[in-house]
């Protein structure tokens, strides 16, 4: 009986979900003041491609040269363990590595790929 009700209710709801005209009238105040706010933004200049540049260049140098510390200090580690293990452990120092270096590739690699779309973009609309 539970079933049959649960399957009867949710068409129901559904429909008059769809037959309620859902409309938002906002008091004026707080229309003007959104009104306000839109012809704001509009009337500011845009950001160019080289204040994009300017702004974001310095994050990713920083970034990458972040990761490029970390990955040097993990292959350090790893490269340490490996000598100092016996070869069960080196079996299992060398799956570390090879997640290690795909982590190179990936973060080097989208770095290129990324320089590569940039430049190719740049020479399409420029």
């Amino acid at each position: 009986m539970k079933k049959i009700l649960k399957k009867s209710i949710a068409p129901i709801i559904t429909l008059m979900a769809i037959m309620f005209n859902n409309k938002v009238f906002a008091f004026g105040d707080i229309k003007e003041d959104g009104d306000s706010f839109i012809s704001k933004g509009s009337t500011s200049s845009p950001i160019t491609v080289q204040e994009a540049w300017d702004n974001l260049l310095p994050i990713a140098q920083i970034l990458l040269a972040i990761a490029s510390v970390v990955l040097v200090i993990a292959y350090m580690y790893l490269g340490i363990q490996y000598m100092i293990t016996d070869p069960q452990g080196k079996a299992d120092i060398k799956q570390k590595l090879i997640g290690l270096v795909f982590a190179t590739v990936i973060i080097y690699g989208g770095i290129g790929i990324f320089t590569v779309i940039i430049n190719l973009f740049n020479s399409i609309f420029a």
